[in-house]
């Protein structure tokens, strides 16, 4: 099955989201490796996702999200 190619539109989310969680894994000193194993995906997956290259699951997205919030709360 051919490759479908990304909108313009989910580019650049794929970008915002790309520095949302570079800036969170540097301001919390999360390696790939620890970010993955916390939100249960692979080392490939958090690579993917800062690089821009692919939208992760709904499900992973919920959990990076409630792991932001918590690193929030604890600032």
């Amino acid at each position: 099955m051919p490759r479908l190619k990304a909108s313009s539109e989910e580019i650049e989310e794929r970008k915002k989201r790309a520095v949302k969680w570079r800036d969170f894994m540097k301001d919390n000193l999360f390696t790939e490796k620890k970010l993955a194993e916390t939100i249960g995906v692979s080392r490939r997956t958090v690579q993917m996702v800062r690089a821009g290259k692919v939208t992760p699951h709904k499900d992973t997205l919920h959990k990076f999200e409630t792991l932001v919030a918590k690193y929030e709360r604890n600032k």
